[in-house]
């Protein structure tokens, strides 16, 4: 009996712990992207928080985790949607134009630009805008055998591959904890579920 007890109670610490987790929950699907290869194409179903619609953000939240989310204009007025519903955000992330140190005082961020063309991203199995974006994170590690870059950003604890030498050649000069500003292309979409 004692023995059922405390598998119970090892049950429910990880169901508990698991639902205090501080980073959302992403999952992804792998699609093929002319010109660039294999992708995940990650899908996180969020609840809205707040929305400025003034400004095209809308503020998610998952678990305890919030963060703002800038959306192109493309996928129509935010005036329909409102704090409490539920939306889901799918985004791809394609190679890393640029990496350096940020400035002194920096916090996590992350900074919309303008539309980039979408022929870097074809194949996508639905609508997706295609744009730029700067995080700015805190730096964990580059593994130059691989290519990964490890960050940990608004997001939570991250990874992606560089593959161009040059930027490569940026990331090693960084050093563990420095916070670093990496500009992405990404193929963004957004909907209310």
């Amino acid at each position: 009996m004692l023995k059922k007890i405390s598998v119970i109670f090892a049950a429910s610490l990880a169901v508990a712990g698991a639902g205090c987790a501080t980073y959302p929950t992403v999952t992804s699907q792998t699609v093929i992207v002319a010109g660039i290869g294999p992708v995940e194409v990650e899908r996180l179903d969020v609840e809205v928080a707040d929305v400025q619609p003034a400004e095209r953000i809308v503020v998610v939240r998952q678990g305890r985790q919030t963060w703002p989310v800038a959306v192109p204009e493309v996928f129509g007025n935010l005036q329909n949607i409102r704090a409490g519903d539920r939306v889901e955000v799918r985004r791809v992330e394609g190679v890393i134009l640029g990496a350096r140190r940020a400035r002194r005082g920096a916090k996590p961020a992350i900074i919309y630009t303008e539309a980039t063309s979408a022929g870097s991203f074809q194949n996508l199995p639905e609508k997706f805008v295609v744009r730029s974006l700067t995080v700015t994170a805190r730096f964990e590690s580059f593994d130059p055998a691989t290519g990964v870059v490890s960050y940990v950003g608004p997001a939570g604890a991250r990874t992606h591959t560089v593959s161009d030498p040059d930027i490569q050649n940026d990331v090693r000069r960084l050093r563990r904890g420095d916070m670093v500003e990496l500009t992405f292309a990404q193929a963004f979409h957004f909907q209310k579920v």
